[in-house]
């Protein structure tokens, strides 16, 4: 449910072959690199209400549909929280929205799988006595109708994901399991079938972390599986017949010959270098990789001698721009379960690389499992919640404090279909400006940061430069790859608001 006084600021845009329409509200910027001379400062917002220890996933999206994100954690052994976002403000309401479950928690996405506006949330555990739960939102109000709907199965979940993989309009539902073959429910309009023995996307190895974007640009999502245990990663290319092929061999993506202490965990999805394509970070058990889309269905690690080479023991990453300069700087969350000194990383994008630059504020200790940006506070830069699951761990959330003069810089998208809903996971979302020429690529959230999925606008931070910007989405519906260009959008005119995009078939 979008917010509706929102929608009194709409105005309609000319796309390709049809038409769409924009809307409001914020975009600011944040932090920057040494050597420009400014700093990257974040300040922890509300200490002690995100205290408690033990938190395994974190997923952002507005419930409420009042114009800001909230903030569902999911904890080991305690309660889960649904923080609701008052203009910045934060309160824990998931008792009385009947998220208040106090099993292990190890997953969550957001997604509005019903078509009615609003997010629902998948909730995964990992006890193999308890079947994970599909809440749907009633208002605010959340009822778990996994059973009914046919998704109510069991297993050491990690990462879910919704996404519209046969491009029908409405969002489906992949879940990995760390013990059993992964499983693909398609989304019927009324239920969910269980599709994975005729798409063959059952991957049967040790699985914590999943990537659905457009590996070959045909239009289609594809799904990159990481796994763990010495397992090989596997990366299924959508044949667009509802059926999937591993090329993970044949791209040389597979990591092979690992040893049974490593594999890939987390993933995060990006466009890096500013070239179009969509690339990948891998957090890992082992060095990380960054996988560099090269554009035609191939691609090359870039991460040996870089920054992100290192072997830090990785679990969760989240690309952003945290400081508005065009450029996507990377949190990665680390893991050392018997070593509470583990510190986590942030580096800091931009034409020639990355500088590893973390703020003193946010050497995070512990056992870190997720990694979620958002601009919470709609003031155009991007603050970022961790989640910690060490015994003495927090789950802290880091609010962006940068010039306000860079918050000018930041265009801050939402997509959504013609009527509204938030159906357009795993859209591709481009910009550019009059002055420099094409500015970078999003992705529309499929999951990641680990075990997670928010559902929200995307952020593009701005290069200095002028003049107006045009913007297009890309998405598979109805057997092809749907284009809309929303021409000569202002700054000035959006006045720090969201952008929202209504898209519709051609």
């Amino acid at each position: 449910m979008i917010n509706r006084t929102q929608l009194t600021l709409v105005a309609f845009v000319i796309a390709t072959g049809c038409a769409g329409e924009a809307h409001l509200d914020n975009g600011e910027p944040r932090g920057v690199r040494e050597e420009t001379g400014l700093k990257l400062n974040f300040s922890p917002l509300q200490e002690e209400l995100f205290s408690h220890p033990g938190a395994q996933t974190n997923a952002w999206a507005d419930y409420d549909g009042d114009g800001d994100l909230d903030l569902f954690v999911g904890f080991r052994n305690a309660p889960n929280r649904l923080y609701r976002n008052d203009q910045g403000s934060f309160v824990d309401v998931g008792p009385e929205a009947g998220l208040a479950a106090e099993e292990e928690t190890r997953a969550a996405a957001w997604g509005d799988y019903d078509l009615d506006g609003d997010p629902d949330l998948y909730v995964g555990f990992a006890a193999l006595d308890i079947d994970n739960r599909l809440y749907r939102n009633d208002e605010g109000s959340f009822i778990d109708v996994a059973g009914e709907l046919g998704i109510g199965q069991s297993g050491t979940t990690r990462q879910p994901a919704f996404v519209d993989y046969d491009g029908d309009g409405d969002v489906d539902l992949f879940v990995a399991f760390r013990d059993q073959p992964n499983t693909l429910f398609r989304n019927d309009g009324t239920a969910f079938q269980n599709v994975t023995a005729e798409s063959r996307i059952g991957d049967h190895r040790r699985t914590v972390g999943v990537a659905w974007f457009d590996m070959d640009n045909d239009g289609d999502l594809d799904a990159f599986v990481a796994n763990q245990n010495g397992d090989e990663d596997g990366f299924f290319r959508n044949n667009g017949d509802g059926t999937f092929t591993d090329v993970a061999r044949e791209l040389g993506m597979h990591q092979p010959g690992r040893a049974q202490e490593l594999g890939s965990v987390g993933t995060a999805v990006g466009d890096y270098d500013n070239d179009g394509d969509l690339d990948l970070f891998v957090a890992s058990y082992g060095p990380d990789v960054l996988w560099e889309n090269k554009g035609d269905g191939t691609f090359v690690n870039v991460a040996p001698g870089t920054p992100l080479a290192g072997d830090h023991h990785s679990v969760a990453a989240d690309w952003g721009d945290i400081n508005n300069d065009g450029w996507l700087d990377l949190y990665v969350d680390t893991f050392l379960s018997s070593e509470a000194e583990a510190r986590d990383y942030l580096f800091i994008g931009g034409p020639k690389g990355f500088t590893e630059a973390l703020p003193a504020e946010m050497l995070e200790h512990g056992a870190s499992h997720g990694v979620r940006f958002a601009d919470y506070d709609n003031d155009g830069d991007l603050d970022v919640a961790l989640a910690n699951n060490h015994a003495e761990g927090k789950h802290p959330l880091y609010r962006n404090d940068l010039d306000p003069e860079l918050a000018t810089r930041s265009l801050v998208v939402a997509v959504t279909d013609q009527a509204g809903n938030w159906a357009r996971a795993g859209t591709k979302v481009t910009i550019s400006r009059e002055s420099d020429g094409f500015l970078s690529a999003r992705l529309v959230d499929t999951g990641g940061g680990y075990s997670s999925q928010s559902v929200g606008p995307v952020h593009f931070g701005l290069p200095p430069g002028s003049g107006v910007i045009t913007l297009t989405t890309s998405w598979f519906e109805a057997g092809e790859l749907q284009t809309m260009t929303v021409p000569e959008i202002s700054l000035e005119e959006l006045n720090s608001k969201w952008l929202f995009v209504r898209t519709e078939v051609r």
